[in-house]
């Protein structure tokens, strides 16, 4: 497990920020870590504030840090020690180049921005967690401090051991159950998923046989890791052709408030979990994500540059 050193928190002075900024302040005073706030104003929007108001770009900045300042300090996050930080450009650049800068490991964002579906993240959080080096906890307007039912998603690969690790270090701290899911597609299960015309080639004991085998594999995936956290952790096979799918109904079925998950699997995996898996759940889970990156020299790409 790892604590987080340094969270930046993204502020757009959007209701859904307000409870990102709490959650981040939270989460820094459990980490022992720092904690920078960052709004990102566009250039287009300080050009047309500089030409109505006949100022320049530092009034403007020294008028939004201000603003910034009040905002934190009013949110009820007990912000004292929080630094802030107003910028200039892309948000998404900008948001980047404030984790670099701060040698952030940890970005917390709102679920949604002003133009944003009720039921979708932002354009830009949802770039950030496909790009960012960074971890990307992306917090539902209706969270409740603290989490008490934690989903970690499982696919044997480094990355989602490191997720694992940080479930148990987010339920560790809260008190939190973690339950750790892996999806087995049979194919039983495919054919079904096909109204039944594709015709299973095992026997329906080979299935039973494989998912005895997936649960020992998980168990033994799952051990060293948790051993020694103190954290009640329940391991779960679920058989179903939709990965997507089945962790969205496992969240529905047992009340989970976190979901974490790894955005780059194993390498046959890597297009397909970023693309479609992890990018429904960030969507349509009902509650916080937490999407984690492998350390750079992992053998995590370098994410893609802004265009």
């Amino acid at each position: 497990m790892k604590a987080y050193k340094h969270i930046i928190a993204a502020v757009d002075f959007t209701p859904s920020c307000l409870h990102a900024l709490r959650e981040a302040v939270r989460q820094a005073s459990l980490n022992h870590a720092a904690i920078t706030t960052v709004h990102v104003m566009e250039e287009r929007l300080v050009e047309e504030l500089k030409r109505a108001l006949s100022t320049t770009e530092a009034s403007i900045r020294a008028e939004w840090e201000a603003k910034l300042r009040k905002f934190v300090d009013s949110s009820g996050a007990g912000g004292t020690l929080v630094k802030t930080e107003v910028r200039v450009g892309h948000p998404f650049s900008e948001l980047m180049d404030a984790c670099k800068a701060a040698d952030a490991d940890l970005l917390v964002m709102g679920a949604k921005g002003s133009g944003a579906e009720a039921s979708r993240v932002g354009a830009i959080a949802a770039k950030c967690i496909r790009n960012s080096p960074v971890d990307v906890l992306v917090v539902r307007h209706n969270a409740e401090p603290p989490f008490k039912q934690v989903l970690a998603c499982v696919d044997f690969s480094d990355n989602a051991s490191k997720a694992v690790s940080q479930a148990l270090h987010l339920a560790a701290n809260d008190k939190a159950d973690l339950r750790c899911l892996f999806v087995y597609q049979s194919a039983i299960a495919m054919a079904l998923d096909y109204g039944g015309f594709i015709t299973p080639l095992p026997e329906a004991n080979a299935d039973h046989e494989a998912l005895g085998h997936w649960q020992k594999e998980l168990d033994q995936f799952i051990a060293p890791l948790a051993h020694g956290t103190g954290v009640p952790v329940k391991t779960v096979v679920a058989e179903q052709v939709n990965i997507r799918d089945a962790i969205l109904q496992d969240v529905q079925q047992h009340g989970i408030d976190l979901v974490v998950l790894g955005t780059r699997g194993k390498s046959a995996l890597r297009h397909l979990l970023i693309g479609t898996t992890a990018e429904k759940i960030i969507h349509h889970a009902p509650c916080s994500i937490l999407a984690v990156k492998l350390d750079r020299g992992d053998g995590e790409e370098k994410p893609p540059s802004n265009s």
